[in-house]
């Protein structure tokens, strides 16, 4: 095996190590089920427990909060009397004053609270401020103001909070602008929720909240003293503050929940950012809160959970440091390496056909959208590791609100760190297939191409 083999294989080994266990945590998603029902019927006899939902906003549109209030006024009219709503605003008072005004026009059957927070520390500190100051009720459950749970997530998660402490639903994915990456990442929310959390819980590892779609009992957030102030990956480290104190997370695979998804490239790499700075900041926070309650291998393999995004390092490493070393050797890549580092990705493919054939169908549907998956995710690996490596470095990290509704479009002045790369690999590229290099030259132009596609086709509306 000669150096350039070497490097490649060396470089994908963060990414087939994330598939390998994400391929074993899909197979094993069909297991859960039964796992649930077989839990339930442990579960004491159903008892009134009174909940407040808290839907933390700032700088959200008006007709957005209304039409998230009128949506849970609807599902749980006639369903339960203890539920009561808590919106937590760190807007100014003009803003607050005419979100009330518009609420009471709604006719509401739904308690609904506005409380203006004001002050500093974004989301956590809300949410801190609801569990300490607002909340009185039994359960806290957390949703996002675009979230959209169905009937049976209530009940679910009620039902599920009888035999633990803190229950997950299942996010399932939905836009306001049909674009292909829409739906490539509907069907990847879909994909995750089934991966990590369905197919983990299936082998008794550790699962975290949700950021949106979580019921907590009130009084265990308080005993662990509440979210992390000044994180930003908040629901993992609550997760882990959780586990290190002996409390139990359980998800459920019939609570849904819809949450909203970026039909943009921008929104998709602004969350991209965000998320991939926040899981190293929740690996640092591993160390402190995860302890011999949680056990040791899952308490390592949650500190591998954290690690999801590396990978991206992979795909810019392939795309740039494969081809210089080809140029600088005069050797290709091997055909035989090319297959030991696909043989991975493929199983992995063949898994999600496996898990999702039945509920999407078509085969050549899923591999479509997986292909857009896959070209957004190459486009966005330069994102990704700016926000890891501000991450593992602890810096600050200065990043806009995700655009939705309206706001989600896209401003192509901004990427120039996918620009730059795309450019910079191109032209590595092109110098390899001079020098008849041709596995490292298609390794070099694939970041052009996925840009191409992406802002080309992926971002464009269709009809469907």
């Amino acid at each position: 095996m000669n150096l350039v083999d070497a490097a490649l294989i060396v470089a994908f080994s963060p990414l087939i190590l994330t598939l390998t266990l994400h391929s074993i945590y899909i197979l094993s998603s069909s297991y859960s089920r039964r796992n649930e029902e077989r839990d339930r019927n442990t579960c004491s006899p159903p008892k009134t427990m009174s909940v407040g939902i808290v839907i933390p906003i700032k700088n959200e549109p008006i007709e957005l909060v209304c039409s998230g209030v009128t949506y849970l006024d609807k599902v749980l009219r006639d369903l339960y009397r203890d539920i009561f709503l808590y919106i937590i605003s760190d807007d100014d008072e003009t803003y607050v004053d005419e979100l009330r005004k518009s609420l009471r026009g709604l006719e509401l059957r739904l308690p609904v609270t506005v409380v203006r927070r004001g002050g500093s520390g974004g989301r956590v500190a809300a949410l801190n401020y609801a569990l300490y100051n607002v909340v009185k009720e039994d359960l806290m459950l957390v949703l996002d103001v675009d979230a959209r749970p169905s009937r049976e997530f209530f009940e679910e998660l009620l039902s599920c909070s009888l035999c633990n402490d803190v229950c997950v639903g299942h996010w399932v994915g939905y836009w306001t602008t049909s674009t292909r990456i829409a739906k490539a990442l509907a069907l990847s929310t879909d994909l995750v929720a089934t991966a990590l959390y369905r197919g983990r819980q299936s082998l008794g590892l550790l699962l975290f909240p949700l950021g949106s779609g979580t019921l907590f009992k009130t009084g265990v957030l308080k005993a662990i003293g509440g979210w992390e102030y000044g994180t930003l990956q908040d629901d993992v480290i609550i997760g882990m503050k959780l586990h290190g104190a002996g409390y139990s997370v359980s998800y459920s695979s019939k609570a849904i929940v819809r949450v909203l998804v970026p039909s943009s490239y921008r929104a998709f790499r602004i969350q991209q950012l965000k998320w991939a700075y926040g899981a190293l900041e929740s690996l640092k926070y591993s160390f402190k809160y995860l302890n011999k309650k949680a056990g040791f291998l899952k308490s390592l393999e949650a500190r591998l959970y954290t690690l999801q995004y590396l990978p991206a390092m992979s795909t810019l490493i392939a795309s740039t440091i494969i081809p210089v070393l080809a140029i600088t050797f005069s050797t290709d890549v091997s055909l035989t390496s090319m297959f030991i580092v696909g043989i991975v990705p493929t199983l992995y493919v063949v898994s999600i056909l496996k898990a999702l054939k039945r509920e999407y169908g078509s085969i050549i549907r899923i591999l479509k959208t997986l292909g857009t998956t896959s070209a957004i995710g190459l486009v966005v690996a330069p994102v990704v590791a700016k926000g890891v490596f501000l991450g593992a470095l602890g810096k600050k990290l200065k990043a806009p609100v995700t655009p939705k509704g309206f706001e989600d479009r896209e401003n192509y002045r901004e990427y120039l760190e996918e620009y730059l790369v795309a450019i910079l690999s191109a032209i590595l590229g092109s110098i390899s297939l001079f020098k008849g290099l041709y596995i490292a030259s298609t390794l070099g132009l694939l970041p052009l191409a996925a840009l191409a596609y992406t802002f080309l086709r992926a971002t464009k509306v269709s009809s469907s």
